[in-house]
């Protein structure tokens, strides 16, 4: 699996030392089985008596192996970590036509599945991710915290348009992949032609790797997933939401700004807090802006460990 793959070990060479994986951290790969058949990668990094459980889910520019650079520093701070690889992205395998809607199902059950060891649990979203940390969250009352870079709600036209690689694909085509969806669901196209995957990373020789990658950023999904994920069903609005949240956000994103983030975050009304990440762009390797979101979410967990 990762083992024999090359891409996430270049990436290394972008990330300041302490967030790079070693042979020491390096984490175990497993497949969960879930019940719609599907066959769900996973990194894990355990450790002996772990403080809590942290899940961390990515969005469509990325995999469960890239999100090493924020497992590194959680693993090393007392907790076990599980990055999963959702499917169409990664090395996880799946069945059938492949939506958002499963996204959350699975992500869902990763998560009960993890809440049997009985330990303080947390959902950390990047990108994407952040969104669907809060959907599994509204589905999963035992979390303890809900943590995300960015929590975009793809509901709204003026967030679909600035986060797609063009707003006359939203204007027009939405409404054409509505028409046709039914009988061209499991028509694939790559991420990149839809999302404005070059502004994933504010280095370009990384984007350009990235994009490279069949099982990140290069990605194709399907009509239906893109269908979906632009109009997810958000089971509890915001503003009754009653799980503690913390906004993480790099300053210098060029994909998704903070003031599309807080089109959400500022209606949620229950306890939440939020953090600019200096000088970091969408996936943050800036080294600033990763010490910031390393102190700002561990001292979130920990405010929240034991509630």
């Amino acid at each position: 699996m990762y083992k024999k793959d090359d891409v996430w070990r270049k990436v290394q060479d972008y990330l300041p030392l302490d967030n790079r994986l070693c042979s020491d951290t390096e984490p175990e790969e497993i497949f969960l089985h879930l019940k719609d058949g599907n066959r769900i990668h996973l990194d894990i990094y355990s450790l002996l008596n772990p403080k809590g459980i942290i899940i961390l889910f990515h969005g469509v520019g990325g995999n469960g192996r890239l999100l090493s650079f924020l497992a590194v520093p959680l693993f090393k701070s007392g907790y076990k970590v599980i990055c999963p690889d959702m499917p169409l992205y990664g090395y996880s395998e799946y069945t059938g036509t492949v939506n958002y809607d499963m996204w959350v199902k699975d992500g869902l059950e990763i998560t009960e599945y993890y809440a049997k060891e009985k330990l303080p649990m947390f959902l950390f979203g990047l990108s994407a991710g952040g969104m669907l940390a809060y959907q599994v969250a509204c589905q999963a009352p035992s979390i303890r915290g809900v943590l995300a870079t960015c929590i975009l709600d793809q509901r709204l036209e003026t967030v679909r348009e600035k986060t797609a690689s063009n707003p006359y694909l939203v204007r027009f085509g939405l409404p054409i992949a509505a028409s046709i969806k039914k009988w061209f669901s499991n028509i694939r196209i790559p991420i990149k032609w839809v999302a404005n995957m070059k502004a994933i990373v504010n280095n370009k020789e990384l984007a350009k790797l990235l994009m490279s990658d069949k099982k990140s950023s290069g990605a194709k999904i399907s009509l239906d997933f893109l269908y979906t994920m632009l109009h997810p069903n958000v089971i509890i609005e915001p503003r009754d939401f009653n799980i503690p949240f913390c906004l993480l956000h790099p300053e210098n994103d060029l994909w998704t700004s903070v003031s599309l983030s807080r089109l959400f975050y500022d209606k949620i009304e229950c306890e939440k807090e939020i953090h600019m990440l200096k000088d970091a762009g969408h996936f943050p390797i800036e080294e600033q802006g990763l010490k910031t979101l390393q102190e700002k979410s561990l001292a979130f967990i920990e405010k929240h460990l034991y509630d």
